[in-house]
């Protein structure tokens, strides 16, 4: 296997790797919107750090393996559109993943403090379109960034 072939490989690996801790979040949007108590919210929150290595790891992974592909593939230039658009889309993905993950962090420091209105706050938060909007907006920008780099446009 040559240099490419392994850059590649690992460049696909870190996606994948990407894509598992949003399906993982996904699952974890999904089922706290069904929760009832706060004792079933405490799940969600022992669940979600396994996703965090994964989508923080995954994303500079991402990035690195990508900017290295491009400058060592002859057929392709870090200034070629798709690569740029490649680039953005990966920006874009970080800033409204990091919204997603901010806003559920903050809901469960609510769940963790406690007190005699909070199970009532974070289902209430859970329930809120604000965090699923903003997940569903990330899984779109992945889905984006994924077609970005399958269909190479204007390469």
């Amino acid at each position: 296997m040559s240099f490419y072939d392994w850059m590649l490989a690992l460049h696909l690996l870190a996606a994948f790797a990407v894509g598992a801790a949003l399906v993982l979040f996904s699952v974890l949007v999904v089922s706290g919107r069904r929760m009832t108590t706060l004792d079933q919210t405490q799940l969600l929150f022992r669940l979600a750090p396994f996703g965090t290595p994964l989508i923080a790891g995954g994303t500079v992974l991402v990035l690195i393996l990508g900017v290295i592909l491009a400058i060592d593939h002859e057929d392709y230039q870090l200034w070629d559109v798709w690569v740029i658009a490649g680039i953005v889309l990966w920006a874009v993905l970080g800033a409204v993943g990091q919204r997603s993950g901010a806003y559920y962090t903050e809901v469960q420091k609510v769940a963790e403090r406690g007190g005699p209105d909070a199970e009532s706050e974070v289902l209430a938060r859970l329930r809120a379109p604000t965090g699923a909007r903003l997940h569903v907006a990330t899984v779109v920008v992945f889905v984006l960034l994924l077609l970005d780099m399958i269909f190479k446009p204007f390469a």
